[in-house]
């Protein structure tokens, strides 16, 4: 999806539990919601 958008060279990061100590962490955890880091470069 991020190429489609026009992003080249897109390396996916690691996992990231966005939602650890917030008041909606207890909601995150149900769903297994998580964030994932990653970086590409925007094709011009």
């Amino acid at each position: 999806m991020l190429e489609q958008v026009g992003f080249a060279d897109v390396r996916w990061g690691r996992q990231v539990d966005v939602f650890s100590g917030s008041r909606h962490e207890s909601d995150a955890k149900e769903f297994e919601t998580r964030g994932v880091t990653f970086r590409g470069a925007k094709r011009r």
